[in-house]
């Protein structure tokens, strides 16, 4: 699809509210919502741009403000931007049905619809440039339940307890998936996980199928000789970077053990160096260490550990009498190494980094960030990133500027106000500004997590906050010994501990 789109400049006065919300829903007829979907747009829009008029202006000022409606493949993409008082959404008082009996103009319910009526919002702090607001809302909202009779839905249903076949006795091919496929391949998703897996879209067979039309997904399956597909695994990329994750990983119950998994590994690793990406990077569950053995075997190695990464899930043969917060080992295969890799790293963590660096197989030039420059008088350029669904935040700074701490800790009170339970913080390892102040990030309550190696040497310093929730670091299982050193280094700097 194009992506079309409009821009209007808006006068900020609630009285040219219908003009906006007349634009959103032609273009959301445009492309096919349905009625339910355009009230949700309608809804979820008026609270954003009401919220902008209340609280970026003073009551007299005349001023304006831009909307973009861009058609996207999966959706709508609306982005609010305006250069008004510094109005943060996030820090308005977390709602309550409750208290919204005694107060109907409490703040914070005009964030909260917002989230109600839209697949994801998300705030950014542009620095000179004001502030954006994004909202997004899914064109594809069929799952795999909406597209099949119920007599399909059982027989998926029932695969889930199906026991294995004997090793070996299956004879299968990888290949990458076919668009007519993505419906089998959420039906092998809901037989292996049920509704469980984080990656939500892999239960919608359209959003699969355009996906993997822009190699957004790169999505290869195992097929029998009977054309069943019995796996799938997969690249998935933001945009068009050149560091893709491996994932959305799973195998019919009854059809593991027989070698699906390692085989279509092979081939992604494989697609990986045919695409020239920089390297791959994946997620190794912690409640057991068999993803991580498996991750090793092909190159992959520990580079951080993001601690209650993720809400507890039930692993079928795993004793888990008592049950946390998911965590995971990010773990990172080099296959194009940047020629030129220069970074700028916090000297109380030098050691563990390098130790990191030493064990992905790469020699970055570790430079002196030298005496301390102030900080440029230019707001801070932030990103902050919402899951619901996962209980965690990011954030993310872009560009450092004489707020960024003070920026950083509103946040951060925010997201806990919220009940967040995890909160990350990327830096910039290209920036000397991350050598300097990480500390005084750290005194906020953050504390290492690791380092996430991007593209073209644009790496970044992670670090974690837990909301008062403590971690039995005994119980996260760690395959490799770099990995075992990092995690005990994380657990020494969990204020928590």
């Amino acid at each position: 699809m194009k992506r079309n789109k409009i821009k209007l400049t808006i006068p900020n006065d609630l009285i040219y509210l219908p003009v906006v919300l007349n634009a959103v829903r032609n273009m959301a007829e445009i492309m096919g919502f349905e009625q339910e979907d355009i009230l949700q747009l309608e809804g979820g829009t008026e609270e954003a741009i009401a919220n902008v008029i209340k609280y970026a202006f003073e009551d007299d000022e005349d001023a304006t403000f831009d909307m973009i409606v861009e058609m996207h493949q999966l959706g709508l993409n609306i982005i609010i931007k305006e250069k008004g008082i510094p109005f943060d959404p996030t820090l308005v008082h977390k709602y309550s049905k409750e208290t919204l009996k005694k107060d109907l103009e409490q703040k914070g319910l005009g964030t909260y619809l917002m989230k109600q009526f839209l697949d994801d919002v998300s705030f950014h702090n542009l620095g000179q440039e004001g502030k954006e607001t994004c909202l997004f809302k899914h064109l594809n909202n069929k799952q795999i339940q909406d597209l099949i009779s119920k007599e399909e839905m059982e027989v998926v249903e029932s695969e889930k307890d199906q026991e294995r076949l004997p090793k070996g006795s299956v004879k299968f091919i990888v290949r990458r998936m076919k668009p007519e496929e993505a419906v089998e391949v959420s039906k092998c998703a809901y037989s292996s996980y049920g509704y469980t897996y984080i990656n939500e879209n892999i239960y919608y067979p359209d959003r699969v199928r355009e996906l993997n039309k822009t190699d957004t997904l790169i999505s290869y399956v195992a097929v029998t000789d009977t054309d069943e597909i019995i796996a799938h695994n997969a690249l998935e990329r933001e945009g068009d970077s050149m560091v893709p994750e491996k994932g959305v990983a799973f195998t019919k119950p009854k059809y593991r053990g027989q070698g699906c998994l390692r085989q279509l590994s092979i081939t992604l690793m494989e697609e990986a160096k045919k695409r020239h990406f920089t390297g791959v990077f994946s997620k190794g569950i912690t409640t057991h260490a068999y993803s991580q053995s498996n991750l090793i075997k092909f190159g992959f190695r520990a580079c951080a550990v993001h601690i209650s990464f993720g809400k507890e899930r039930i692993y079928k043969g795993i004793d888990q009498q008592i049950k946390q917060r998911e965590s995971v080992i990010i773990m990172f295969h080099f296959i194009n190494p940047p020629l030129r890799h220069v970074l700028y790293v916090p000297s109380h963590h030098i050691e563990m980094i390098k130790l990191i660096y030493d064990n992905l197989g790469v020699e970055p030039e570790f430079r002196s960030a030298g005496n301390y420059v102030e900080l440029p008088v230019e707001k801070a350029n932030t990103m902050l990133k919402t899951n619901l669904k996962s209980m965690t935040a990011h954030i993310t700074i872009n560009q450092y500027g004489l707020n960024v701490v003070e920026d950083v800790r509103k946040n951060l009170k925010s997201l806990c106000q919220q009940r967040l339970e995890t909160i990350y913080l990327h830096l910039s390892l290209n920036d000397k500004y991350t050598a300097w102040l990480t500390h005084e990030f750290e005194k906020l309550g953050f504390f290492f997590s690791g380092i996430i190696p991007g593209d073209k040497g644009n790496d970044e310093l992670i670090l974690q906050y837990l909301n008062n929730y403590v971690i039995d670091y005994d119980r996260i299982m760690i395959a490799s010994e770099v990995g075992r050193k990092m995690m005990e280094y994380i657990r020494k700097r969990d204020p928590n501990q």
